[in-house]
């Protein structure tokens, strides 16, 4: 899928999802949170990542955390009920959700039907900022969106200090 396909595609499911954001193009890459945080101006506590985990028995989960954190992969297998949780391969990730890394939208992981946990201290905030498609687009919308809408389970999924 070429680029503007991509925003396209983003933009169409948001709509047909009831998901309000918006998405915007930003002249840097925005592919890791130090990017993001270059890109757009913005602190590591409004961008998000959207990570996708592959089990032993290659099933996929979803987590949404801060930029700023990092996810606690113990607390996610015992919420999740799966051992040895892992990082999907980025052939993985454009495979199962037609995104590159860097490009993967929140709200993919509920077209693709991927269970999936959001950080509560992403949900605290007013609004956060994701990729909108592509390393160069972003999307701006208010979390609580991903559980009020698309049912993704709220859990305190990060690493604390």
């Amino acid at each position: 899928m070429k680029e503007n396909e991509k925003i396209r595609t983003v933009g169409e499911l948001a709509n047909s999802l009831s998901f309000q954001c918006e998405v915007f193009y930003h002249e840097q890459s925005g592919r890791s949170t130090e990017d993001a945080i270059k890109a757009t101006g913005l602190d590591s506590h409004h961008i998000i990542k959207c990570l996708l985990l592959k089990t032993k028995s290659n099933e996929y989960i979803g987590a949404i955390i801060r930029g700023s954190d990092k996810l606690n992969f113990k607390t996610l297998e015992s919420l999740s009920d799966y051992k040895n949780l892992r990082m999907a391969q980025l052939e993985d990730v454009e495979r199962e959700l037609g995104f590159e890394v860097g490009g993967v939208p929140a709200i993919i992981f509920f077209e693709k039907g991927i269970r999936t946990f959001v950080d509560n201290r992403v949900l605290s905030l007013d609004y956060v900022v994701g990729s909108g498609g592509t390393p160069f687009y972003g999307m701006k919308f208010n979390p609580r969106q991903l559980t009020e809408r698309l049912n993704y389970i709220p859990a305190d999924i990060i690493k604390v200090d």
